[in-house]
């Protein structure tokens, strides 16, 4: 799950409207008498809030030939040193200048930046294969996923590109960090925030964050992530950040799939089950809840609903006007109008309508999906050390005696007794309901056939979970596993991509790849995956 709080650098808007006022009564005490700076330095503040950077570089510059001494200059020229990941620069212009300098702002950036520094100053760094990211990664394992999220990138930046009308002119910092602590160091979200949300990724300070999937137990959607923090920084700039949350959320969403997939306005099942809910029960997020971020909602179950809620106001309006009026939305927020009322005027209609109507749509959708895919695999689970690995979500199993029956089997999975495993798995899903009605149970028992060599059965379990949840890795490498051994490479293949969407760490998954890219003559990818694949083994 990504959630990317306002977009307003360094701090929340308050506090750029604080140091704006702060500015506005402060003239610069070095400044030349028949050269106030003043002006200037509002105008580049608010040039920093609202994603014209370039804009601000000239305006910056001037200043510092002004006044090169004045707070509020040397703090600007930190702020942009910072955005442009120049961390040791940002630090060195505010040297001498106080932390309380314009009510506290110049402590703020200080500390942020002398953070991130300390999180990444370490980290190596590689364009990306179009040269239009610059990602920094630890050296390490990290390593296996950069050329994969490189690529990723570039195709987003083309299809989101196209969509909404707006493309970087320069190159794209993206930092994947070690762990969930280090985007709370980089960020202004807190840990607890980050645990509680799954929250994973942000995008903010002209940057894309995200977590390594290595820091979760089960892995996590992590390229089409990427793309999702790319459409937050699209919209940002395209729009000099006028956008609020949920609409910035409901866009992210329906374009993170775009670098790999034609738009669709379909929900996810996992996705349905918690829409239909919600619906059921009338408990729907309202759209000011999301206000000033996803990530400060109350738990993943929240969070889920409401990219669930935003992703189809946004697919709905797409089905009517499409990109186009997307477009047009956006460059209407831009010119200063409100969210409301430039969709509403898209549509030719009034927010209150526009609300009802999509609502009532909300009701005549086909949720029925849901009901087989349950929550499982949904929620982000970081890896603290110590679990019971083979049962990590068995707590989510609805039924009590499948739940006691599924513990049971991955405790003989754990001690190596696969068969024994199988039956007590076999009682699980017995007492859940036939067929996928559970989904962790009938992964589980499904990866255990693999182990077992009782491929067949293991493909009739896994296939249908991997088009239920495309989110679930396992399924998707039990899938990709048996296929292989029945020799369906072709079909191996998109298994294995599917689970390296998710889990790019697991040697299986890699190796898996190599060996169906080496089957179908794709000799360069597959020598790729291979060294992944020995890497992760060793």
């Amino acid at each position: 799950m990504t959630a990317s709080p306002p977009r307003r650098h360094p701090v929340a808007a308050g506090r750029v409207l604080v140091v704006l006022a702060a500015l506005a009564i402060a003239p610069a005490a070095h400044a030349r008498r028949d050269r106030p700076i003043t002006g200037d330095a509002l105008r580049a503040a608010r040039m920093l809030s609202s994603a014209r950077i370039d804009d601000a570089r000239p305006l910056i510059a001037d200043l510092v030939k002004k006044a090169p001494d004045a707070p509020e200059v040397k703090w600007l020229e930190a702020e942009l040193a910072f955005l442009d990941g120049d961390y040791d620069g940002a630090l060195a212009k505010l040297e001498g200048v106080p932390d309380d300098t314009l009510s506290g702002l110049a402590g703020e950036t200080r500390r942020l930046t002398e953070r991130t520094r300390d999180v990444t100053g370490s980290f190596a760094h590689k364009e990306s294969p179009k040269g239009r990211f610059v990602i920094y990664y630890a050296p390490g394992p990290d390593e296996v996923i950069v050329d994969l999220a490189g690529e990723v990138l570039d195709a987003a930046w083309e299809t989101i590109g196209d969509d909404l009308g707006w493309r970087p002119t320069g190159k794209v910092r993206v930092e994947i960090v070690t762990a969930p602590s280090d985007l709370a160091k980089v960020s202004t979200l807190t840990e607890e925030e980050i645990e509680t949300t799954g929250t994973i990724a942000l995008a903010k300070y002209e940057k894309l964050m995200v977590v390594t999937p290595r820091a979760t137990l089960t892995g996590y959607p992590w390229m089409d992530t990427l793309a999702h923090e790319y459409t937050h920084h699209v919209i940002a700039h395209a729009t000099h950040d006028t956008v609020p949350v949920w609409l910035h959320e409901g866009l992210a969403r329906f374009e993170q799939t775009r670098w790999r997939a034609a738009p669709s306005s379909t929900l996810p099942a996992t996705d349905q089950q918690l829409l239909a809910s919600a619906l059921s029960r009338r408990r729907l997020i309202d759209l000011d809840a999301m206000h000033p971020s996803m990530a400060k909602l109350p738990s993943q179950e929240a969070a889920a609903l409401a990219y669930a809620e935003v992703f189809t106001l946004v697919g709905w309006m797409h089905g009517k006007v499409g990109y186009a009026g997307l477009r047009q939305a956006l460059a209407l927020q831009r010119d200063g109008k409100s969210a409301r009322r430039a969709m509403g005027e898209v549509l030719g209609t009034t927010w209150v309508k526009l609300e009802r109507d999509w609502k009532a749509h909300l009701r005549t959708l086909d949720l029925s999906a849901g009901r087989a895919a349950g929550s499982h695999g949904r929620r982000v689970r970081f890896d603290k050390g110590g679990g019971d690995d083979e049962n990590v979500g068995v707590d989510e199993v609805a039924n009590t005696r499948a739940r006691r029956f599924a513990r049971l089997g991955g405790m003989l999975r754990a001690r190596g007794m696969i068969a024994a495993a199988a039956i007590e798995y076999e009682k699980a899903l017995a007492a859940a309901g036939a067929g996928a009605s559970d989904p962790y149970v009938a992964g589980k028992l499904a990866r255990t056939y693999v182990e077992l060599g009782q491929h067949d059965k293991a493909i009739a379990l896994a296939r249908p979970l991997v088009a239920i949840d495309e989110h679930d890795a396992v399924p998707a490498v039990t899938l990709g596993v048996a296929l292989a051994a029945g020799g369906d490479h072709a079909g191996a293949r998109a298994a294995f991509e599917q689970a390296l969407r998710v889990s790019p760490f697991d040697p299986a998954v890699r190796c898996g790849l190599a060996d169906a890219y080496d089957h179908l003559g794709a000799g360069a990818i597959a020598r790729r995956e291979r060294a992944a694949c020995e890497r992760l083994r060793n």
